[in-house]
């Protein structure tokens, strides 16, 4: 009799420690909770004038859709633990004021889970839109990040940067300056 409500005592304890974790992990997950750090303002404004800001359905994306892994959840664990210290001690003990974004690119972009890509791009045969075939050069890398025709090491924002964030030093770089021109006008690139 003792012993089954020491198990009902350790029961409820792991139910309410996963209910508390899944809660954290939810709310930590939410855009709202990653713009509480004023350094992170920059990627909100930015992503609004980008061709990801909204999904096909035309609702907003969120910073979780593309930057915490999904699918597996050691992965995402693991993503949030990293970027949450590395994200917290920029902000408490660097004081997140001077944000070095040519440095933080490369690294960034290996935090980009492809799975979440191919969750909204899955045909990579189509192009964005869907309303055509990719180009040819478009077709060749999808085939070879497919291993069709050899193997890239490449992932999807390796190919595909500053789709969402356009960081000023990339606003030169001629494929986007479609996006560096709406951030001009509302004056949120630096000249």
């Amino acid at each position: 009799m003792r012993h089954s409500k020491k198990l009902v005592v350790l029961a409820a304890g792991a139910v309410i420690g996963i209910t508390a974790v899944a809660a954290t992990v939810r709310y930590t997950s939410g855009t709202e909770f990653c713009l509480s750090c004023h350094e992170m303002r920059v990627y909100a404004e930015e992503m609004k004038f980008s061709s990801h800001a909204r999904d096909a359905e035309g609702r907003p994306i969120g910073c979780a859709q593309c930057h915490i892994p999904g699918g597996n959840i050691v992965r995402m664990l693991a993503a949030k633990m990293w970027m949450g210290s590395k994200d917290i001690w920029v902000h408490a003990v660097d004081g997140g004021t001077a944000l070095d974004r040519a440095a933080m690119q490369p690294r960034a972009r290996r935090f980009i889970d492809d799975a979440n890509c191919l969750a909204c791009h899955q045909d990579l045969g189509r192009n964005a839109k869907g309303d055509g075939p990719v180009s040819a050069e478009g077709r060749l890398a999808h085939d070879s990040y497919l291993g069709k025709n050899g193997r890239s090491r490449n992932g999807c924002a390796g190919c595909h940067a500053n789709l969402a964030h356009l960081p000023p030093f990339d606003a030169r770089i001629p494929r986007n300056h479609a996006f560096a021109e709406k951030l001009k006008e509302a004056d949120l690139a630096k000249p």
